[in-house]
Order: structure tokens, then sequence, then C-alpha cells
């Protein structure tokens, strides 16, 4: 287990460093720079040519990189705004907890509405609930997020008047972008639970236990559901990764000051720090819940572990 979890985090090490090195590259290749939105096209040359070098953004591509990189390893310190001139590391601390809020609230909604919507279609197939519910999964599925995110605006906050639509001042400000971001993810983990089920039921271990003569709750705690966990400890850890680093068009939509809002207008701004720490941070929580996927299936299945070693 040791040397399988060792392995797990050079490799971790390795993606962080590729993704920090590619988003640097991208937004080098991308027109303009910072100082371009700082003083717009009013500025001279000379002008121009001083703001740059006073940014450091006149040094060779790979003198920048390696001095974020050695001040971001060693001295913990990911530069400042060129905006705001706020350190980065503030910022994106302020924002996260606002993402990380919204997104683990949408993923214990879906998985709560989608596991045990999937559990009871599994226990009947092919009866009226199994049909009403892979209807709700071929639903969730297909419509766009930003189309319900809208739709509930409409109607629970334009025409209905229940709840607020923007913002984040209060709790009843969660409710809306969390049943939007929860309902495609709920249809995704209501199919999955629903075929790892049914797929389970069918094993020679389930038919001998339910020749023992074991009571149905015996049979679904001890068998069924233990040995059906892993594909969806498997989705849960890709989509809570994905609401943390993706959730910027549900936090646009309903102004949630989110990491993801912030990343959007860096981006436009050119704030290269800004947009390198979002990045980064979003890259170690997607590798950090995709090690952690990985231990627990080695936890859960030890071949798994041998397997890798």
């Amino acid at each position: 287990m040791l040397r399988f979890l060792v392995r797990r985090l050079l490799g971790a090490l390795a993606v962080l460093l590729a993704v920090s090195f590619f988003t640097f590259v991208m937004l080098e290749l991308a027109p303009g720079d910072a100082a371009d939105t700082l003083v717009g096209e009013t500025a001279s040359a000379e002008q121009m040519a001083a703001i740059r070098s006073s940014m450091g953004l006149d040094l060779p591509l790979l003198v920048r990189y390696s001095n974020f990189l050695t001040a971001a390893v060693f001295d913990g310190d990911l530069g400042h705004s060129v905006i705001s001139g706020r350190p980065v590391g503030t910022l994106v601390a302020e924002r996260f907890k606002y993402t990380f809020v919204l997104a683990v609230t949408a993923m214990s909604v879906a998985v709560a509405v989608g596991g045990l919507a999937g559990a009871v279609a599994a226990a009947r197939p092919r009866g009226w609930f199994d049909l009403l519910v892979m209807g709700f999964m071929t639903l969730g599925q297909a419509l766009p997020t930003f189309w319900i995110a809208l739709l509930m605006i409409l109607v629970f906050g334009l025409h209905l008047r229940w709840l607020p639509v923007l913002g984040a001042g209060t709790p009843q400000h969660l409710i809306l972008p969390t049943i939007a971001l929860a309902l495609p993810a709920a249809a995704v983990v209501a199919r999955l639970v629903r075929a790892s089920l049914l797929d389970v039921k069918g094993a020679d271990y389930v038919r001998t236990a339910r020749a023992k003569g074991l009571g149905p709750v015996t049979v679904w705690g001890r068998h069924l559901l233990p040995n059906s966990l892993m594909p969806v400890i498997t989705l849960i850890g890709l989509y809570l990764g994905q609401m943390l680093g993706g959730a910027f068009v549900i936090e646009t939509i309903f102004g949630w000051p989110g990491l993801g809002r912030l990343l959007v207008q860096a981006v436009f701004d050119r704030d290269l720090p800004v947009v390198l720490g979002s990045v980064l941070l979003i890259a170690v929580i997607v590798v950090f819940l995709n090690v952690l996927v990985d231990v627990v299936h080695a936890l859960l299945d030890p071949r798994i572990g041998h397997e890798a070693v």
C-alpha cells in the first residue's frame, strides 16, 4: 500500500507541474497582457514598456515561470494580483470557501437523491418507479445546466418570488445554485447505482447468500451495497472535482462569489498570477480526489493495489 501511495503521489506532482506550465504558456500565447488591461490603448509605447518592465512582463517566459515556481514551492507565495494588488493566496482562499460550500452541498444532494432513486429502482426493475427514474435520468443528463439555472430563476425567483437569485448573503441564496448543480449529477448517480446493483444482484455469492436463508436486509447490507460501491465512489470523486473546478457557469448565472467566477474574470483581465493560483488550486483538488479514490479502491479491493505496484 505504501508503494502504491508513493507512485500515485509522484504522478500527482508531475500532473501539477504540467498543468502549471501549460497554463503559463497558453496565457503567454494569448493576445495582450495585464499591462494592456491596466492602461488600455491610451498609453504610449514608452509608458507600456516601463509598465511591463515594472511588472516583470519583459522577462523571458521560462525565467518568469521559474520565478513563479520557485516562489510557490519554497515560499508558498503565489504572487500578487496585477489588477487589485492583493495577494493571490488571499483572493483564492476567500473565493474558494464559497465554491467549496456550493460543491459539497450539491454533491451531497446528488448522492442522497440519486443513490436512493437508483437503489429503489434496482429493487423493482422494470416497474413503474424504475421507468420514472430512467426518465428522470435521461432528462437530467439531456438538459444543459445553464438552462436549468435560468428556468429556476424565472420560475422561483421572478414569478413566484420564493427565493433570491443573486448573491450569497443568506442560506436561501444557496438553494437554487445547489439544485441546478446537483440535478445532472443526481441523474448520473442514479443510473450508476441502479446498473451497479443490478449487476451485483446476479452474482453467484448473492444467490448463495439467499439460498442460505439470509433476509433481504442482510443480503443488501452485507453483499449488494458494499460490492456495488466502487464505481459510485469513482463517480463521486470525479464529479466533486468537476463541481469544485467547473462550477463557474452556475456561479456566474447566480452571482455566486466563488473561485470559478474569480478565474473567469482573471482570464478576461489577463491577471496571470490569479489565473495560475486558481488553476493550481483546482488541479490540486482534482488530483487529490483522484488519489483518494485510488486509495479507497485499493482498500476495498486489495487486488488493485497489488496490480498497481
